[in-house]
């Protein structure tokens, strides 16, 4: 009893700490991203901890409010409230603050950002208008290339009636990554063309068409890849979508449409409440009574695929416990724990070089090394067929012991202070590309912050490439530059 006191007391005095130094974020130039990059960081890095010492003291009660992490341990490592436990919220605790400090210190050297808005303002002789027309035809092709490539996971599912979203998850598709991206891409895109639709005015003078059924193309846009995102039992690419359209508007609060901002933010917190109608087998049943599709009798499926699991996610008594408890909350926060316990040698750097070898393709350069995820996958003996999550402090102890949280933590500092310092550069010429990328840098890192802390170095190709670097070129293709 007296070691859970304690343990509370200090994640209560962390967590006070960690939430000052986020007020103290915004203060700095008033912008939301930071405070709430900082929660999310938060809640997927000792979230976890608010509920498990309880949780395990009073022997597992937490079914009862929605908490089902349980049977995780049979299928990757029992964890129990202990030593090793404290020390790894310690480590997640330096990891957040090293995180927060070095920002503040790099940040508070530099003028207000508000001033180097108000510069940059007086250099934008044009305006920027985003075409709703691109925009909804874009999202469409890439969710008619998302169908295309699961095409026949999806028909078997609806075929056999089960979990379109055990289905798809429990796939062997060689092509999986690029259905991952089109989802991506169909969410994102028409996220933030509807931000630009809730804006009365920026100062970057962008904004859509001024055609009367702009907001409406935009809203049902939103809508219908928003479904079918939620179809296939994602949330992380609708939650993108909702962070960057809320932190591209709040930050303009004065400035913005709160009837449109309240459309929005009603449409994917439905969607988030119906999390377990979409992943049940009701909707591939109610597809096969209309349709009765039968172009796929079988399908070679990874070992998760059982009928246990899909009762389980079609007959959740628990639906909002379990939108605010999924167990996405415990996997990466359990991840130190596991490697503390099973005591897992350090790599040395083995991420890094994963990175630089991906650069290689693989028929010049085939035997390239795992990334840090499987690795620890493999050396916590986590049962093979189920997808697990790192939590990036980890991933970085398992490179370089505590030298490589220091190391991870400031890297992702320096990531944020470049996505503000960015807007500071006066370059000569200032083409879209440029113009789109010092206003959406940071609400783009936001928008992925939740991925990215649930995956080891290694996610920072994905960061820079397919979260900021792309979206931004796709924007761009939709966007026509008007001088004024």
């Amino acid at each position: 009893m007296l070691f859970l006191i304690t343990f509370y007391l200090f994640l209560l005095g962390s967590s006070g700490l960690i939430f000052f130094n986020a007020l103290q974020m915004w203060r700095l130039n008033r912008d939301l991203t930071l405070p709430i990059s900082t929660f999310f960081i938060y809640y997927f890095t000792l979230g976890g901890a608010i509920f498990f010492p309880m949780d395990a003291f009073l022997s597992f009660k937490g079914a009862e409010i929605g908490l089902h992490y349980l049977p995780m341990f049979d299928r990757l490592f029992k964890v129990s409230f202990d030593f090793n436990y404290l020390n790894a919220c310690l480590l997640y605790v330096f990891f957040i603050l090293i995180f927060q400090f070095t920002y503040l210190i790099l940040m508070k050297k530099k003028q207000h950002l508000g001033d180097a808005l108000n510069l940059n303002e007086k250099h934008i002789p044009f305006k920027l208008s985003i075409n709703t027309n691109y925009i909804i035809l874009m999202s469409l092709f890439f969710i008619f290339t998302s169908i295309y490539v699961l095409r026949k996971e999806l028909f078997y599912a609806i075929a056999n009636e089960k979990s379109i979203y055990i289905i798809t998850r429990a796939n062997t598709n060689p092509y999986y990554t690029i259905h991952q991206l089109a989802n991506e891409f169909a969410i994102i895109i028409p996220f933030i063309a509807y931000s630009f639709a809730i804006l009365k005015n920026n100062k970057y003078n962008i904004n859509i068409n001024k055609k009367k059924l702009s907001f409406v193309i935009l809203f049902l846009c939103c809508s219908i890849s928003s479904i079918y995102i939620a179809m296939l039992g994602n949330r992380r690419e609708i939650l993108s979508g909702l962070v960057i359209c809320l932190l591209i508007s709040l930050n303009e609060f004065k400035n913005i449409n709160y009837k449109k901002l309240g459309a929005i933010v009603l449409l994917v917190l439905s969607i988030f409440l119906m999390n377990n109608f979409f992943r049940s087998t009701s909707i591939p049943k109610l597809i096969n009574d209309l349709a009765h599709p039968s172009y796929v009798q079988g399908l070679s499926l990874k070992k998760e695929n059982n009928n246990n699991q899909e009762s389980g996610v079609a007959k959740s008594k628990h639906a909002l416990g379990s939108f605010f408890l999924s167990n996405e909350l415990f996997y990466a926060h359990f991840s130190m724990y596991g490697v503390l316990e099973k005591k897992v040698p350090i790599t040395h750097g083995s991420s890094l070089i994963y990175l630089f070898s991906s650069i290689i393709p693989r028929s010049v350069y085939a035997k390239r090394p795992p990334d840090i995820y499987s690795y620890y996958a493999k050396s916590v003996n986590a049962a093979p067929g189920q997808i697990y999550t790192i939590h990036h402090a980890t991933a970085w102890y398992l490179n370089f012991g505590i030298l490589g949280i220091f190391i991870g933590a400031i890297l992702l500092a320096l990531l944020f202070v470049f996505s503000f310092r960015i807007k500071f550069l006066n370059l000569k010429y200032q083409n879209k590309f440029i113009i789109f990328l010092k206003f959406l840098m940071p609400y783009l890192i936001c928008s992925q912050i939740v991925t990215f802390i649930t995956a080891g170095p290694e996610a920072y190709k994905a960061m820079i490439v397919e979260g900021v670097i792309l979206p931004i070129l796709l924007i761009v293709f939709c966007t026509r530059k008007e001088i004024l």
